[in-house]
């Protein structure tokens, strides 16, 4: 038998329990019901019970219990039912009942009741009024006893790729003391390579900017200049070192990675709490050479910095002619971290730092747009008597098989390099395992969840993975898991 046979057979096996009616026909077949939405249910071919109903002409009736673990009040709904229903609360054992609450027509012709508990066992009744049957759900809310189902999301897919690229160096760690970093447009983005350009100390006629702490400035280009996906006439910088091709990314200091990917503009970054106002430190200077427009932080001290020895000097140069970018760096002497990096504009995808200076002795080529990997969502919950619903998406277009992964625990792998699939995980073991062929850039599939109450706060975990011929020396991508905890709600 094949899997997805098995779940159909189960997904089968759950509707017609559902349907036999004569389980909760009477009191002391009461179905257990929790939190949020229940159902939907249906009073078909039911009879009548006793008592009789109070409110509603009710008849017809089905029953269902609900724990509760304290004071509060309880709401009982069938509103969105397909039939004019009546409804009813009582207290009590089966035998011996309290009406507590009875009520025919709230919503429409569906019905609600609230009433005052404290922890206790409560029967719901609801049946149809004059003899209606029909579907319906009961909502219930409360101080109910139950478990949320809930989905978590366990590491991620690949092959991931970010348009962007940074390092975070601390202090003491900055290992980029003159060197340069050169960016060569290439397939809609930068291909970054070591640096083809050397300092050019500012000249006399370079322009002072006026910028003070955690400030901003604007120059004009003498011609336009071209960057992946546009170009400007202006750059605008900002004094913690960081140049953009227009306002919008702000002027604060200095902060971490995900404030850089989420940062909306198209800028370079040398980004700390620079400070050009420190009346005895260097200055940010302006000036165009030739075709290229350069930036400087001409001995500009750190933000509380005290001495010389706090000054860095560090450029950026603007090709206007080819759109080449040049990051130029002389001593750099930083007390507050610096993220060094280059950003399209954001939101970015987060692939991590890198080591800048172990990369460049070759190149890099950075994508055109981010690429979030083989990505695993869940579409529902994973609630007890349910349909858990999941939907794999960026599925590779070379892709030649396709499978689901199900388990019972989470091997916890992140990065399977051992296996030939470097930056990709694995988080579900692999209990069932069905195949699929892919057919599209997504893929969907249903777990149908037994209705079994001791299923509660129990975990099954989940992942796909596509087979992709030279994706890496394994030939496959996988996806993020996700971390299913059965619930009755």
């Amino acid at each position: 038998m094949t899997t997805f046979t098995r779940l159909l057979s189960l997904a089968v096996s759950i509707a017609l329990a559902g349907s036999l009616l004569a389980q909760n026909n009477e009191c002391s077949g009461a179905l257990m019901v929790y939190p949020g939405t229940n159902g939907p249910f249906t009073n078909v071919g039911a009879t009548n019970s006793a008592p009789v109903w109070p409110c509603g002409s009710g008849s017809k009736d089905v029953w269902f219990t609900v724990v509760t673990n304290g004071p509060g009040t309880l709401t009982a709904s069938t509103c969105g039912a397909s039939f004019d229903t009546t409804l009813q609360v009582f207290g009590g054992i089966c035998g011996s009942l309290t009406s507590l609450g009875c009520n025919d027509d709230s919503c429409g012709t569906a019905s609600s009741v609230s009433v005052p508990v404290v922890a206790d066992t409560y029967f719901v009744r609801v049946g149809g009024f004059g003899g209606a049957t029909g579907s319906f759900p009961l909502n219930i809310s409360g101080p109910v006893v139950g478990t949320a189902a809930t989905n978590t999301t366990l590491g991620n897919g690949c092959i991931r790729q970010s348009a962007s690229f940074y390092e975070v160096f601390s202090s003491a760690n900055f290992d980029l003391d003159y060197t340069s970093i050169t960016m060569v447009p290439s397939g809609g983005n930068y291909s970054v390579q070591p640096g083809t350009s050397s300092y050019v100390p500012p000249s006399a006629a370079a322009t002072v900017l006026a910028l003070g702490d955690d400030s901003e400035a604007t120059v004009l280009l003498a011609a336009p200049m071209p960057f992946p996906g546009g170009s400007t006439t202006a750059l605008t910088i900002n004094s913690n070192g960081v140049v953009s091709i227009a306002v919008g990314n702000g002027a604060s200091t200095n902060g971490g990675p995900q404030q850089f990917l989420d940062a909306m503009r198209t800028a370079w970054w040398t980004w700390n709490d620079f400070d050009p106002s420190i009346p005895a430190g260097g200055r940010v200077k302006f000036e165009q050479v030739g075709a290229k427009a350069i930036v400087t932080w001409d001995g500009v001290w750190n933000f509380l910095g005290n001495s010389p020895a706090h000054a860095n000097t560090f450029q950026y140069q603007f090709d206007t002619s080819n759109g080449r970018v040049h990051m130029v760096y002389q001593s750099m002497n930083t007390i507050w971290a610096t993220l060094v990096g280059y950003s399209p504009g954001g939101p970015n995808i987060d692939v991590g730092a890198i080591d800048i200076s172990a990369a460049l002795p070759a190149s890099f080529t950075l994508p055109a747009a981010d690429a979030p990997g083989l990505t695993l969502t869940a579409a529902t919950r994973p609630i007890l008597g349910s349909t858990w619903s999941l939907n794999v998406t960026n599925v590779p277009a070379t892709g030649t098989l396709g499978v689901d992964i199900l388990g019972f625990t989470d091997p916890g792998f992140d990065d399977l390099t051992f296996l030939g699939l470097p930056g990709c995980g694995l988080r579900s073991s692999l209990e069932v395992v069905s195949p699929w062929a892919p057919t599209g850039a997504s893929h969907s599939y249903l777990l149908a969840i037994p209705p079994s109450p001791s299923l509660a706060n129990h975990h099954l975990f989940t992942t796909a993975a596509v087979f992709v011929p030279g994706a890496n020396a394994f030939g496959a991508v996988t996806a993020n898991g996700i971390d299913g905890k059965l619930g009755n709600y």
